[in-house]
C-alpha cells in the first residue's frame, strides 16, 4: 500500500526565476519515502528541461496557447489521473487554472506566494485583471505559503486569515556556492571569457530582465561608482536576460559605460559566477525573498540591496549587508563605493551574513517545514463544501 503523500505542482515555467528555482530545490530534497510529487509546466522551456534532468516527472501542457480556455482541461486530465492529495501552486495563472480544476477533485489546494502582484504586472489594466482573478478564486483554496512576512503581511491586509498561512522562508543548497577551492580557478575563467582585467573589481547581479529588478537604477549607480573609482578598473557584470535587455544596454551606452558592463545573458554555471563577483548587487523595486540574496552569501559575496520585501528580513544594515532605499541611485552608489574602499567590511559582513544563513534558510529547514505541512494538509482533508 502506498501511504505516500502525493503533491502536484502546478507553474507557468516559461521562465526560470525564484519559483522556479524554488520548485526544483524542493523536490531535490523531499524525503522519496514520503512524499511523492510531479509537476505541471504550461511552457516545455528551461525549468522543465531541469526538472527532466534532475529526474523530476514533469508534464508540459505546451501544446494549448497562452490564452487557451482548453488548458482548463488538459490540467483537468492530469490531476484527474494522478489522482494527487495537494495540488501546490505556483503564479497568477498556474493558481487560477489549478484552483479551477481542482474543484471537488483534489482533497487540498495550497498556493506559495513567492512575490506581489503589484510589482509583477506594470501595467494598471494588467493588474486589474490579474488581482480580479487571483481573488475570484482564492475562496478556492485551502493554505497558503508566504516566502517571506513580508509577503504573510501583504496576504493579511487582503483578507487571508492567519490561520490558513506558514512563513516558510527560501532555502538554498549551500553545497554548491562554497566550492571555495574552485573560487581563484573560476573567476580567472570568466573574467577571461567575458573580457576583463584579471585586477579590475567586479559588481554583479543574477536577475531576470524585468522592470520590478529595478536594472536601470544599478546601471545609473554604477555609471556614478565607476567615475568616482576611475582610473582604477571596474566593471558591472548583469547574469540574466529578459524583456528589458534593449533598455539596460542602450541605458549603459547613454552613460558612457557601454564598455564597463557586461550582459551575459542566461547561465547555467551560477555559483562559478558569483565566486568572480567582489559584491553582489540588487537593486529590485520588491522581493518576496530573493534567491539570489542567499546564494551570493553563500558564496561569501558582500551584499548592497534595496530595502524592501523580504530582503529585509535577511539582510540587516551594516550587520549583514548594506541596505539603500529603492530607485535611490545616489544611495545605492554610494553604498557601492564604500564597498570598493573597504575590503575589511566586505570580509566582515559577508561572514555575519553566511552565519544568518545557516541558521534559517536552508533547503533543509525549507524542506523539513514544507514536508510537515503537506502531511497536515492531506491528514486534515479540508471540506470543499463550504467554498463557492
Amino acid at each position: 500500500m502506498n501511504n505516500k503523500t502525493r503533491v502536484l505542482h502546478v507553474i507557468g515555467g516559461g521562465e526560470f526565476g525564484g519559483a522556479e528555482q524554488h520548485i526544483l530545490n524542493l523536490l531535490s530534497s523531499v524525503p522519496g519515502d514520503e512524499i511523492e510529487a510531479q509537476v505541471v509546466c504550461f511552457y516545455d522551456s528551461v525549468f522543465a528541461g531541469k526538472l527532466r534532468e534532475a529526474g523530476i516527472p514533469v508534464v508540459a501542457l505546451s501544446q494549448y496557447g497562452r490564452f487557451d480556455v482548453r488548458l482548463l482541461g488538459g490540467l483537468s486530465q492530469v490531476i484527474r489521473k494522478y489522482q494527487p492529495d495537494i495540488v501546490h501552486s505556483h503564479g497568477v495563472k498556474a493558481n487560477l487554472f489549478a484552483r479551477l480544476a481542482s474543484i471537488r477533485k483534489v482533497p487540498a489546494i495550497l498556493t506559495t506566494v513567492h512575490s506581489y502582484l503589484r510589482y509583477d504586472y506594470v501595467h494598471p489594466l494588467a493588474f486589474l485583471i490579474v488581482s480580479i482573478l487571483e481573488k475570484a478564486t482564492r475562496p478556492l483554496n485551502d493554505y497558503y505559503i508566504a516566502v517571506s512576512a513580508a509577503i504573510r503581511n501583504i496576504l493579511h491586509k487582503e483578507g487571508i486569515q492567519d490561520e490558513k498561512i506558514s512563513l516558510i522562508y527560501n532555502g538554498i543548497q549551500i553545497a554548491p556556492f562554497r566550492q571555495t577551492e574552485q573560487r581563484d580557478t573560476d573567476r580567472a575563467r570568466l573574467l577571461s571569457e567575458w573580457g576583463l582585467p584579471p585586477d579590475t573589481l567586479v559588481y554583479g547581479t543574477v536577475a531576470r530582465f524585468v522592470p520590478v529588478k529595478g536594472l536601470t537604477y544599478m546601471i545609473e549607480a554604477f555609471a556614478e561608482t565607476a567615475k568616482r573609482l576611475a582610473p582604477a578598473p571596474c566593471h558591472l557584470v548583469m547574469v540574466g536576460d529578459g524583456p528589458e535587455r534593449q533598455l539596460l544596454e542602450e541605458t549603459a551606452q547613454r552613460l558612457g559605460v557601454g564598455d564597463q558592463v557586461v550582459f551575459t545573458g542566461f547561465r547555467n554555471d551560477i555559483p562559478a559566477c558569483l565566486h568572480a563577483f567582489d559584491t553582489f548587487v540588487m537593486s529590485s523595486l520588491h522581493e518576496g525573498l530573493a534567491y539570489t540574496i542567499l546564494e551570493a552569501v553563500a558564496s561569501e559575496v558582500p551584499v548592497v540591496a534595496t530595502a524592501v520585501g523580504g530582503i529585509k528580513e535577511f539582510v540587516d544594515d551594516e550587520e549583514t549587508g548594506l541596505l539603500v532605499p529603492s530607485a535611490s541611485v545616489s544611495e545605492l552608489a554610494q553604498a557601492m563605493l564604500r564597498f570598493a574602499e573597504d575590503p575589511a567590511l566586505r570580509a566582515r559582513l559577508s561572514a555575519a551574513a553566511f552565519r544568518k544563513l545557516l541558521q534559517s534558510y536552508t533547503i533543509e529547514q525549507m524542506t523539513a517545514q514544507t514536508v510537515d505541512l503537506y502531511h497536515s494538509l492531506a491528514k486534515k482533508k479540508p471540506d470543499r463544501s463550504v467554498n463557492p
